[in-house]
Formats: C-alpha cells, sequence, structure tokens
C-alpha cells in the first residue's frame, strides 16, 4: 500500500490519525511524540509497504552507516561519506540486480540521510536514533517528499504532543481536501481529456504542442496535490513539512521556476551540490579569474545531477540538461546586463517586461518537462 494511492492507505491512516490524539491524552506524559511517530512510521513500513524488509534493511544500513560518519569516521572526506549513503539509490538507478534494492521512495530517505551527516557539525549533539527513524520513514513524504531538514523536523519533535491540536487538524484536512482536488480531480480531468486524446508517439506539430503543454498541466496537478496531501497529513501528525510549490507558473526565468517548483528538491540541490561545487571550483587556480565560468559550470551540473537523479535514461537526463543550460543561459544573459550596468529588459515598459518573462519561461519549463515525460518521439 503506497501513500495515497488508494482509499485504504486514507481509512487506515484516519485510523492512525486518531490513535495519536488518543495516545496524546492517555500516555502523553509516557510516550513522546518523536516515539509515537518513529513507531508508527515503522509499523506502516513493516505491515503495509511494498517491499517491507528491503525498507527495513535499507534504514539499518542508513542509520549504522550515519552514525560511524558522525561518531567515528569523522575525518573521512564528505564526498565519500555521502557517496557511501548514495550507494544502494547509485546502483538502483544503474539498474543493477541487487533482490534488496528497488522499493519506492530510496531517493528521498538517501537525500535526507546525506543533509544530516553534511551538516553533522551542527547535528551531532542534538542527534538522537528514535527523531533519525521517524525523519527517514515519516510516512507521508516517505515516497516523493517533500525533503524535509532535519533541524526543522526535529525542532517540531521536541515541541511535542502541543503541536497535536484542533488547528492541526483542521489545516491538515484543509490541505488534503486541496490536494485531493488537484490530484484526484483536476490532474485525472487533464489526463482524461487532453492527454489520452492525442498520441504521445505522434510527430504531428499539433499533437506534440497539446502532449507537451497537456503534460505539463498534468504534472503541476498531479505533483502538487501529491505534495499538499502529504503537507496535510504531515499537519495532523504535528509536523510541518516544507512547501513544494508556489505558483511557478508565474515566474519570469529558469532559476526562478525551480525556486517554485518542487522546491524542496531545488533547495536540497542547491545546498547540498551546487555550493559544495561552486567552492571546490573556487579553490581551482585556473578558474579564479573566471567566476560567470564557475557558476555555470556548478548550474549545469547541479541540474544535469537532477535528471541523473530521476533515472539514467535520456529523456530524464535530456531534460535536466535543458534546465541547466536555460540557467545557464540566463546566468550570464544576467551577468553581461550588470556589467553594462543596465536592467534585462532596458527600454521595454515594466509589466509588457514581465508578462514576456512569463510567457517565455512558460513556454521553456513545458517544453523541458515534455523531455522529462518520455512522451516526446524523438527521444527514445
Amino acid at each position: 500500500m503506497l501513500p495515497f494511492a488508494d482509499i485504504e492507505f486514507y481509512l487506515l491512516f484516519a485510523v492512525l490519525v486518531a490513535a495519536m490524539y488518543a495516545l496524546k491524552a492517555i500516555a502523553g506524559k509516557r510516550i513522546t511524540l518523536a516515539q509515537a511517530i518513529a513507531g508508527i512510521s515503522l509499523l506502516y513500513t513493516a505491515l503495509y509497504y511494498p517491499k517491507p524488509l528491503q525498507l527495513l534493511l535499507f534504514t539499518v544500513y542508513q542509520c549504522g552507516l550515519t552514525w560511524l560518519l558522525l561518531f567515528r569516521w569523522r575525518k573521512l572526506h564528505g564526498l565519500v561519506g555521502s557517496l557511501l549513503l548514495a550507494l544502494p539509490m547509485v546502483l538502483v538507478k544503474l539498474n543493477v540486480e541487487v533482490d534488496l534494492l528497488g522499493f519506492a521512495g530510496i531517493s528521498y530517505i538517501t537525500f535526507r540521510a546525506i543533509q544530516v551527516y553534511l551538516d553533522g557539525e551542527q547535528l551531532r549533539e542534538r542527534f538522537r536514533f528514535v527523531d533519525f527513524i521517524g525523519f527517514l520513514l515519516f510516512t507521508p513524504s516517505l515516497l516523493a517528499g517533500p525533503i524535509d531538514r532535519y533541524e526543522r523536523f526535529k525542532g517540531d519533535l521536541d515541541a511535542g504532543w502541543s503541536r497535536l491540536n484542533g488547528a492541526a487538524l483542521i489545516a491538515g484536512w484543509e490541505l488534503i481536501l486541496l490536494g485531493a482536488l488537484h490530484k484526484f480531480v483536476l490532474a485525472e480531468l487533464v489526463d482524461r481529456y487532453w492527454l489520452q486524446r492525442f498520441d504521445a508517439a505522434s510527430t504531428m506539430t499539433s499533437d506534440m504542442a497539446a502532449n507537451m503543454y497537456g503534460y505539463a498541466v498534468y504534472l503541476y496537478f498531479d505533483f502538487a496535490g501529491y505534495s499538499l496531501l502529504a503537507i496535510g497529513l504531515g499537519r495532523m501528525m504535528g509536523i510541518a513539512l516544507p512547501a513544494n510549490f508556489d505558483r511557478p507558473w508565474l515566474t519570469q526565468n529558469a532559476p526562478e521556476f525551480w525556486r517554485r517548483w518542487h522546491i524542496s528538491l531545488g533547495d536540497w540541490l542547491r545546498d547540498y551540490f551546487f555550493r559544495p561545487i561552486y567552492k571546490q571550483l573556487s579553490s581551482t587556480a585556473a578558474l579564479r579569474a573566471w567566476p560567470l565560468l564557475r557558476q555555470n559550470i556548478a548550474l549545469f551540473s547541479t541540474f544535469l545531477l537532477m535528471g541523473c537523479w530521476n533515472g539514467l535514461q535520456a529523456h530524464y537526463i535530456a531534460s535536466g540538461a535543458l534546465f541547466g543550460l536555460y540557467s545557464v543561459a540566463y546566468n550570464s544573459v544576467l551577468h553581461r546586463a550588470r556589467k553594462q550596468r543596465r536592467e534585462l529588459w532596458a527600454g521595454w515598459p515594466s509589466p509588457v517586461a514581465k508578462g514576456l518573462s512569463i510567457l517565455i519561461m512558460i513556454n521553456l519549463a513545458s517544453f523541458a518537462l515534455y523531455l522529462f515525460s518520455g512522451r516526446f518521439p524523438y527521444l527514445h
């Protein structure tokens, strides 16, 4: 039973959320919120999640390795430690046949573990296994995020049972209703009455355009809806998961688009991939006189990684690379405009410039997502 996939999941978690509120009233002084969330997450994983043994063994691997990296192998280079944590995920992406791997959610759990490891200097004194297990396996965000941060998640746990109240139930219920509207009504309507009307393999320009825009709309409603469902259920359980979408279709450039589309992934890649790469490039003597080149290499590498993270199929890699090219082009044009001390749209009325920027970005993002979808007939 995958999260949010069928009615049985919602019925199960209605019972479990009710049990949490009962537990707060009956045993709130003996059991902590952290223990309750870890227990529910482990219970769901063991009894209802597909391939539970694989997921539980992977959790043991991540917990044991993270503890070693934080407390025993502290002199190990951060890149080496990150690669050890990411090794099972990398094997899956490379399609290596390993029976203990290949379960849903492996990428998101891996990113959470890497975040804890790389922020170890700040988190080491506050690290507890019960918090870490709840963080890795928190059911609402287990399958597809949002990607939370340990220190923020632990802050909610430390606040305790006070986070479970009537306001949390109402706020969570409203988010769940909104998420259901996005995912099960709007996304379904787009799929049934738009996407399914056109042949995905067609090379006719009109069919390709319909597929491109239709998929962009569908993916937004489906993924934003899923994120709202996860955030809503998390809110009911006392955890304020981060927002994942913020009106991305009103953005004016590629970097801004990724600050509003899958926000938690974009922020993670910025903090734990882009910045370390840029810092490393800045320490390279041959590149010290080329700040724009350093930025562009780091930008393109980050988006290429994002594509590879989704999978090593050509459509994922091409989509990530294209978003990287968008970002490099925008960064270069903006850099040139700043050197010339002029606005990017100099001479254009502000409303016209904004409107054109949004229109251009809608088309660029839609095409990159069209590649991502695997429906683009020339990329298989």
